[in-house]
């Protein structure tokens, strides 16, 4: 069992879910994400009830004001070997028709990729890591 401490409770100790707390840590230890903006399996019917996607991790964005569908960043945490990054970026792409984060992080194993959303052309561009929350 893992201690996921966003949930505040002991989760299956899965290979998705290992990538999933270690990623926890790194947004909570390195990026200094506030644990009370972290929602982690963030069901996507909050905003379209007709869905039952869940993200992985969702950094809401709420102290600019920023709506439910507009978060700070999308993570999505794929176990290594289960899936490749072309089958992510699809998953990813159905997210995006619900909300629009201003940074991505897709974490494939220990790869890890990062994306920010350029406002001028609506595109996410890659870019090599993610700010600090709050900069």
């Amino acid at each position: 069992m893992l201690y996921d401490p966003i949930r505040k409770k002991d989760v299956p100790a899965t290979p998705e879910e290992r990538v999933r707390q270690d990623t926890v840590r790194f947004l909570l230890d390195q990026i200094k994400v506030p644990e009370h903006l972290m929602t982690v399996e963030f069901g996507l019917c909050a905003i379209d009830p007709k869905t039952d996607d869940r993200v992985d991790i969702i950094v809401h964005d709420f102290s600019s004001g920023a709506r439910l569908d507009k978060p700070w960043l999308l993570v999505e945490c794929k176990a290594p070997g289960e899936y490749t990054w072309q089958s992510l970026q699809v998953q990813l792409n159905r997210y995006l028709e619900l909300i629009s984060p201003q940074y991505v992080m897709l974490a494939l194993g220990d790869a890890v990729r990062f994306f920010a959303l350029d406002r001028a052309s609506g595109q996410f561009k890659k870019i090599g890591a993610l700010p600090e929350y709050g900069r």
